[in-house]
């Protein structure tokens, strides 16, 4: 992950317990959303600088990279956008 690790470690700290009940497209949303937290700057998540692999017992391994990827990116962008409309409307005082 690099020397901003610590974002992403607190992220996974933080909704880890959630990852007992989740799929594995959740749990590839999570990886992704920890890893974003992580990016210095303005820098942004993308498939040229990211992958998945998942492993497991009753799952060969597998690489996930491209337009495979790229849809998980987009669901991962969408969910973020809503999440920041539903914190603006918390925010929004009633007038």
């Amino acid at each position: 992950i690099g020397s901003r690790s610590q974002t992403s470690r607190t992220y996974l700290e933080k909704e880890f317990e959630n990852f007992e009940n989740c799929s594995v497209d959740d749990l590839i949303k999570h990886a992704l959303k920890s890893l974003a937290a992580s990016l210095a700057g303005d820098s942004e998540l993308d498939t040229k600088n990211a992958s998945i692999s998942i492993v497991g017992a009753d799952h060969t391994f597998t690489v996930i990279e491209g337009a495979d990827l790229q849809k998980y990116l987009d669901a991962v962008t969408v969910e973020g956008d809503q999440e920041m409309e539903q914190e603006a409307e918390l925010e929004t005082p009633d007038l």
